[in-house]
């Protein structure tokens, strides 16, 4: 999972649609301000219009670049290594209002020797933190995976609905004429700079690899001490077993307590297979190196089991 997520860190950090240069306006009507502004609002918000009148491009082009980025963004959420699912338009619908959420201003522009530098102002936002925050929530404790997709879904609109920004970042953004082809070309360099900018990741890793660091603890039930090898090399009654003192300890219940419990009832397979499902997963994911009882210690203090 740490490189998947790694991955789709990546893409927000590539995310630009790479438009071709600006082309068509006259250098004496210029505006870079207004350029710049155009083309971010391309790339973040799907409008087409302004930048297609000042670059002469045509909109359907535009608007068929800007649906293959976001095409490529939900594939690369759909490649998750812990998910493997597949998700609808819904998705799309919601990756749209992602990246239309990215917040910035154009301040202004100097003209330098016939070439122009653009101030813009960027607000960096959590709704990455929050999205993955709200994803690990659900997804230590859910017991069917085939509800992924709609979990993220409502990860994702949960996140952008409540983020936050941050103190801008100033960026500058170099808008340059060139004399062969009588064009304005906006550097891509800093255009991707500023996506970078829109979406903080700061300490969301750092976050997960503290939640996931192994104790050391040496527990007195031998099961708690299981690390992904014993879980991975153990049958399937062990692993019911194993599951068993889970619950045992998490819950508090007694050896009587336990005994009573029919294992052969639908509510107890159920139990016992979202358990051992999250067990997979988090031995999967950045919890390789954990017990099973620091895995408990987590339910219990981060997911409200006391």
């Amino acid at each position: 999972m740490r490189k998947s997520m790694k991955c789709i860190t990546a893409l927000f950090l590539l995310t630009a649609l790479l438009l071709p240069a600006l082309a068509g306006c006259k250098k004496a009507d210029f505006n870079a301000s207004k350029a710049v502004d155009a083309y971010l609002a391309v790339e973040t918000k799907g409008e087409f219009d302004l930048y297609a009148e000042m670059s002469g491009k045509n909109k359907e082009i535009l608007k068929a670049q800007y649906d293959a980025a976001l095409l490529g963004l939900k594939g690369m959420f759909q490649e998750l290594e812990y998910l493997g699912v597949s998700f609808g338009d819904d998705f799309i619908e919601e990756l749209k209002n992602l990246m239309a959420s990215g917040k910035y201003q154009v301040i202004g522009h100097q003209k330098e020797d016939g070439d122009y530098v653009v101030d813009v102002d960027v607000f960096p936002s959590d709704v990455l933190d929050l999205f993955f925050s709200n994803i690990m929530t659900e997804a230590l404790t859910m017991g069917d995976m085939n509800d992924m997709g709609t979990v993220l879904i409502e990860a994702l609109q949960t996140a952008i609905a409540y983020q936050t920004y941050g103190d801008p970042i100033s960026r500058q953004v170099r808008v340059s004429y060139n004399k062969d082809t009588k064009d304005y070309e906006i550097n891509q360099e800093d255009i991707q700079k500023i996506l970078g900018d829109f979406y903080s990741m700061e300490g969301v890793m750092e976050d997960l690899l503290d939640l996931y660091e192994p104790s050391g603890t040496v527990y007195d039930n031998p099961y708690l001490n299981w690390s992904a090898e014993e879980w991975n090399a153990a049958s399937e009654e062990e692993k019911t077993q194993c599951c068993l003192s889970l619950v045992q300890e998490l819950y508090g219940f007694s050896d009587e307590e336990m005994a009573s419990i029919d294992l052969n009832s639908a509510d107890a397979q159920t139990g016992l297979q979202a358990i051992k499902d999250g067990l997979d997963m988090n031995f999967q994911g950045l919890g390789a190196q954990m017990k099973i009882g620091d895995y408990m210690e987590f339910l219990r203090t981060q997911m409200g089991f006391y």
